[in-house]
């Protein structure tokens, strides 16, 4: 009552119309009121009741992001499947290798453009003209591989991107090298030192190439085996560091190139893929153990000194003004390895894309968030870091100085499936929210827009490091019957760079779905056999999807 009474104080547009009257008649409440006040004594007046403590009200705090986008580079095509992506300094230009090979001018960082692109190789007796999965340059000799596949042979070849390919009117396409193929090898990571090339060749180990100059022509003249699965691989000076897909980390001794010997091997656990080696510190992407820094001061015995975590499969890694930078599947990282025992995250950036299903997507299509692009490429030179991804390329300067939140979440939770819910039943579904960033995240406004789902809490902060659990929940109309729901989730935090996440919530789906049972299925083996999924029945079925490219 007083506060209502307070809005007609004279002065106010409601107490300038107010009769008199009414006026009178609260004035000799107000006279009465200040009696029953004084016949009380200090001691019989009554404690006035406290009123409840308002709970603090989450506002979203001002940051900016430490990886600073710079470009999204698109050319001719812009489903590139980028793998392998290298700067080159005495030339700045950046190098790519994916379903095509591309050679880019890389002098402003922010405003970069193709100088060849959609180039293919021409590889004996294969009709796709695939692309490449590693290269390493030398001057202008820049020489690529292929693992091979079940569609495309492996192959050792290569660009002379100085000259052009005679036969292109374009004039635009450089002159590829001859292809080298040895019965039975697999080729992965290559790179150069002294004009030597060396190339990590999957179960035979490390295998040595010279390059004759006039005809370009490459040739076997070393090789060393018993390594395990090599895949990633540096050449510095007389040392070779090679990853090994079990797990280690590889050194060899190639001061006489046509005798590599073994030097040392160090667990790093993990599947062990991309390297990178400066100093006395090699720095591996080691797959679900993310990243592992080595001391290969004595290349002898390499040491691990420190590891950091990466909630995707660390694929390869890149260095740079103390900073290592990490293609972790699901995003880009930055961690200061100045201390190397102690790596510190920086930041990470995450590329989207907003994919379409087809006709068949049915309303699930409707509202689906972008999904998150899955991340194998990164080189990086002072702060400017170079991405590759499942389509196209990015560049970005880093600013290690910047605070910031980062929020991280399931890659699941782009649909949130509450599987059959029948009438006047409520299910919840735990949604874990994780703040990988240096300052406190602030997830000021969670809401869901149909009814029939719910979200709590509404806001929450959540410290670097910690993690926040939402519970997601549907109640299901009672007394009616199991009919599909459609929602939204919507997440608003004070992430600089993804301030607004978003879920679909389905319940009562139709077809297969989670909860339901799976139909019986059979399918032809290569083989000649037969498999069922009722010979399978109380197992875990793991279902694979892959492409070749």
């Amino acid at each position: 009552m007083i506060a209502r009474r307070q809005r007609g104080l004279p002065g106010s547009r409601r107490a300038a119309h107010r009769p008199p009257g009414v006026a009178l008649a609260n004035v000799a409440l107000v006279a009465l009121a200040a009696l029953v006040l004084g016949a009380c004594t200090a001691n019989d007046r009554p404690t006035p009741t406290p009123e409840p403590t308002a709970v603090p009200i989450l506002l979203p705090g001002n940051y900016l992001p430490p990886f600073a986008r710079l470009q999204r580079i698109e050319g001719e095509k812009t489903h590139l499947h980028v793998d392998e992506v290298r700067y080159v300094p005495d030339q700045q230009l950046l190098l790519q290798c994916s379903y095509t090979f591309g050679v880019l001018d890389a002098k402003d960082p922010a405003n970069m453009r193709y100088l060849a692109q959609n180039i293919k190789h021409a590889i004996p007796d294969d009709e796709r003209d695939p692309g490449c999965i590693h290269l390493a340059a030398d001057g202008n000799i820049v020489y690529t591989t292929h693992r091979g596949n079940i569609s495309n042979p492996a192959f050792l070849s290569g660009w002379d991107i100085a000259a052009k390919d005679p036969t292109d009117e374009t004039r635009s396409k450089p002159a590829q090298l001859p292809v080298l193929q040895e019965p039975g090898v697999s080729y992965e990571g290559v790179d150069v030192a002294d004009g030597v090339i060396y190339v990590a060749i999957r179960d035979d180990g490390l295998g040595v190439y010279t390059r004759d100059a006039e005809t370009n022509v490459m040739t076997r003249t070393g090789s060393l085996g018993d390594l395990g699965s090599t895949w990633g691989l540096r050449a510095q000076g007389d040392i070779v560091y090679l990853t090994d897909l079990a797990g280690f980390l590889v050194t060899v001794d190639v001061t006489d190139p046509s005798a590599p010997k073994l030097l040392g091997r160090v667990e790093t656990g993990g599947v062990a893929r991309g390297v990178e080696v400066e100093g006395d510190h090699a720095y591996v992407a080691a797959g679900s153990e993310g990243l592992v820094i080595v001391d290969v001061s004595d290349p002898a015995s390499p040491t691990v000194v420190g590891r950091a975590p990466t909630p995707g499969s660390a694929i390869r890694v890149a260095y740079a003004d103390g900073h290592a930078f990490v293609a972790a599947w699901n995003d880009t990282r930055a961690y200061d390895v100045s201390d190397p025992a102690n790596p510190r995250f920086v930041g990470a950036t995450r590329q989207t894309q907003q994919a379409t299903y087809g006709a068949n997507a049915g309303d699930l299509e409707v509202g689906r968030p972008p999904v998150t692009v899955r991340t194998l490429g990164v080189a990086a030179h002072e702060d400017i870091v170079f991405v590759g991804n499942w389509w196209v390329l990015y560049t970005y300067r880093l600013h290690p100085e910047r605070a910031a939140p980062n929020i991280q979440i399931a890659e699941d939770a782009n649909t949130i499936d509450f599987g059959p819910v029948a009438a006047g039943e409520t299910v919840t579904v735990p949604l874990g929210v994780t703040n990988q960033g240096t300052a406190p995240l602030n997830l000021f406004n969670t809401w869901v827009a149909s009814a029939p789902f719910a979200v709590a809490p509404k806001q929450v902060q959540v410290p670097p490091g910690e993690t926040a659990t939402l519970q997601v929940s549907y109640a299901a109309p009672a007394g009616g019957v199991l009919a599909p729901a459609l929602g939204n989730l919507h997440i608003w935090s004070d992430d600089p760079e993804y301030p607004v996440r978003t879920s679909i919530l389905a319940a009562n789906r139709e077809g297969l779905g989670v909860g339901k049972p799976l139909p019986e299925t059979r399918m032809a083996l290569l083989d000649g056999g037969e498999w069922a999924s009722s010979d399978a029945t109380g197992n875990v079925l793991v279902l694979a999807y892959f492409a070749t490219f």
